[in-house]
């Protein structure tokens, strides 16, 4: 009875330590990826959402241009001004913007991260993202539909 006792309870312990005991539990990443060349740029578009349980809990989308063209180049001024009258930073519960320039290479890049539990659904409407918070589709949904809109999705 004794040795059956502490196999029982290395089971117990290996199942903690490996997660194993949290089966269901564990949080799952969708990474998609989208890449555009037009009009002299290259614009690369990264979406991750982190799901619990198959539900969305945390939401990134970096957008990223890279200048190419030398009339572009020649206008970058202009061109992130109109840029940033688009972007403006902010940070506020649950979801803020963020936006990096480097002048040297021409890249523009804007990042939004959202806390679909504390974001409050007017901000999400503010950003054209409404009913985010009511959101049912599963990841593997969600990873469909993006595939098909021609991103390419690796599940982490």
């Amino acid at each position: 009875m004794k040795k059956i006792s502490m196999i029982f309870l290395s089971l117990v312990v290996i199942f903690i330590i490996t997660g194993c005991g949290a089966i269901g539990k564990k949080e799952k990443k969708l990474v998609c990826t989208t890449t555009q060349d037009e009009e002299g740029m290259n614009i690369e578009q990264v979406m991750s959402m982190t799901y619990k349980n198959d539900k969305l809990k945390y939401m990134t989308m970096e957008v990223n241009a890279k200048i190419k063209d030398s009339s572009i180049q020649d206008n970058w001024e202009e061109y992130k001004k109109m840029l940033d009258s688009e972007s403006k930073t902010f940070d506020k519960e649950g979801i803020s913007l963020k936006v990096n320039v480097n002048d040297k290479n021409y890249e523009y890049k804007v990042i939004l991260d959202i806390d679909v539990e504390k974001v409050s659904e007017e901000d999400l409407e503010e950003q054209g993202l409404s009913g985010l918070k009511d959101d049912t589709n599963s990841l593997e949904e969600n990873k469909k539909s993006a595939e098909e809109d021609g991103a390419t999705c690796v599940v982490k």
